[in-house]
């Protein structure tokens, strides 16, 4: 198998010589939000436009178009199980474009989710019925002594949290331990407590922190759950494309099911969420949990029978083919390239970072510092004085001085961001209130990279170097911009009018392209365009410097302000 050359590949990504104009001059793009999501490949892209020569529906076996793309989708769904060796006893479920999807997919599989407008139904059809106070008390607050259980961690993602709570079972959260790490004492202790002996007890946590990239030891975890009579589930989402996904370590460290977003890897940008579950969990029994076309063996006026095939069963309707198969080329070319290589590469990169910001007061990185226990997933917040500085405006700023592509925000970890930023709860329902009355800026939040393997030493020096240049001048640059108390969006006060690939998304744009192919952007030299960006951002910084007073702005409301946190100029709404 043809090694993987990093050189080669970062020069297949889309858009890495993508140039777009700022308020500060023309910047091309430095991509560092690959936790969000990742890039597309050339190679893999023009592979796939190949396949679509022969493209048709999956459910026409009997003519060349059709039989060739259940080939390769069959192919791909092996590929996937092969790279989580899953082969022998799991089935691979495509669903939605993510992990989320993948998750509502297996809580109805094991029997948790019921769609709230069927339980409003169900409520509505038992009123005055022998039935109306059981299920009152069912969907209610209170827990039947029998209700399933899920164990969830510390640093969990929205969707690893949500879906749990507005399902039929009651949600044991696990804290950290003093280091920032999840607790596994407190596990061993919840999940064999005698107060849920004889309920289903399933363990769903976060592979990985996708704000702190901290890792979670999976098949501890796993072990840990079996001998306590749990199953062991784990959302890969922020983690799948660097770490070792393995359904079948050994007979007490094995994966019951995961949760893996593929479009988060390289190449994987419009693949399929997938959810890998073991087949001794599905209840053959039951209807699909989504059924349509596809998932019988035959239907009659008088009933039907469903496929005895798992895959096919939760296939319902034409399946998404080209996202699944993407899926499965993101998951093989990381597999190519090697968890070990992309261990080593990125815990490099995040000594370096911590190396380089261990003494900058200005700079607080979140979570453990230690590079082996976590992936290159960086947060981090800039102080100025005794508060800081908002980090959708730090992000805005990456972009305008630097073409950096960074992500500002909660990265949808509320409750793993209370702890990190030590948001008390009284805090924490002000900051609530002024958020239901539309005031969102006041939101708490984090700048976030991602140090990707791809990158070249270069592009790491170049964001140590930005990152530093914002740290230390940041608050010079705030009377250029102006934040929307309402909206909490950070903006220059002399934008750039106007983007033509946004303002003429459509057919009639698309067909100026007919008979063509994609253009290539020239080359750029990065080496001249990083000191081109770092020497003019320095040289505003020094003019801007000279005349710089601490003269910051307020909220006109004054529950608000009692509670900022950030420094602003100039603002619009509120």
């Amino acid at each position: 198998m043809k090694k993987i050359d990093m050189d080669q590949l970062r020069n297949e990504i889309i858009g890495i010589n993508e140039v777009f104009e700022t308020p500060y001059g023309s910047r091309a793009i430095t991509y560092a939000d690959y936790t969000a999501s990742g890039k597309p490949l050339k190679f893999i892209e023009n592979y796939l436009l190949e396949l679509q020569r022969f493209y048709a529906n999956s459910h026409t076996e009997d003519d060349i178009t059709g039989e060739s793309m259940t080939k390769l989708l069959h192919e791909s769904e092996n590929i996937i199980k092969k790279e989580v060796n899953g082969e022998k006893n799991c089935s691979v479920i495509a669903a939605g474009t993510g992990s989320t999807g993948a998750m509502i997919t297996f809580s109805k599989i094991i029997g948790l989710y019921m769609a709230p407008a069927t339980k409003k139904r169900m409520l509505e059809l038992a009123k005055e019925t022998e039935y109306e106070a059981a299920l009152t008390k069912f969907f209610g607050t209170e827990q039947l002594e029998k209700a399933p259980v899920v164990f969830i961690g510390p640093f969990e993602h929205h969707s690893n949290i949500l879906i749990w709570r507005e399902s039929i079972a009651e949600v044991v959260e696990i804290g950290l331990d003093s280091e920032g790490y999840m607790d596994l004492e407190e596990l061993k202790a919840r999940v064999s407590d005698s107060k849920y002996a004889g309920r289903v007890k399933i363990g769903s946590f976060s592979a990985g922190s996708n704000v702190t990239g901290v890792k979670l030891p999976v098949y501890e975890v796993a072990r840990i759950l079996h001998q306590n009579d749990a199953l062991a589930c784990f959302d890969f989402a922020a983690s799948g494309p660097y770490v070792e996904i393995d359904m079948n370590k050994d007979e007490e460290s094995y994966f019951d099911a995961v949760y893996i977003s593929p479009h988060k890897f390289i190449g994987g940008p419009g693949s399929a969420g997938l959810l890998v579950v073991r087949n001794e969990l599905y209840d053959m029994s039951l209807p699909p949990t989504s059924v349509g076309g596809g998932t019988v063996d035959y239907v009659s006026s008088f009933g039907q029978d469903y496929t005895r095939n798992i895959e096919e069963r939760e296939k319902a309707g034409t399946p998404g083919i080209i996202q699944i198969l993407k899926s499965a080329m993101a998951m093989q070319l990381k597999g190519q390239i090697g968890v070990d290589f992309i261990t080593e590469v990125e815990e490099d990169f995040m000594a370096q970072f911590v190396e380089r910001f261990k003494d900058n007061e200005n700079v607080e990185i979140l979570g453990p510092k230690d590079p082996t226990k976590r992936i290159s997933i960086i947060s981090f917040m800039i102080k100025y004085k005794d508060s800081y500085l908002h980090p959708r405006y730090i992000t805005t700023l990456l972009n305008d001085l630097f073409g950096i592509q960074s992500r500002a925000g909660c990265s949808c970890a509320g409750p793993y961001g209370h702890g990190l930023l030590g948001i008390d709860q009284e805090t924490s329902e002000r900051f609530r209130a002024l958020i239901q009355k539309g005031i969102s800026s006041i939101k708490p939040g984090w700048v976030r990279v991602n140090l990707h393997y791809t990158m070249s030493q270069e592009i790491i020096d170049f964001l140590l170097d930005a990152i530093d240049f914002v740290s230390k001048n940041a608050h010079l640059f705030l009377k250029d911009y102006q934040v929307d108390l309402n909206g909490g969006g950070w903006s220059h006060l002399n934008p750039v009018e106007g983007n033509q690939m946004l303002d003429s998304f459509g057919v009639p744009e698309s067909l100026k392209l007919m008979g063509r192919d994609l253009p290539m952007m020239e080359g750029i030299d990065w080496t001249a365009e990083y000191k081109k960006y770092l020497d003019e951002a320095a040289k505003m910084a020094e003019a801007l410097s000279k005349d710089f007073k601490e003269s910051f702005g307020s909220y006109k409301n004054e529950e608000a302000q009692a509670v900022n946190w950030f420094y602003f100029v100039n603002s619009i709404n509120g």
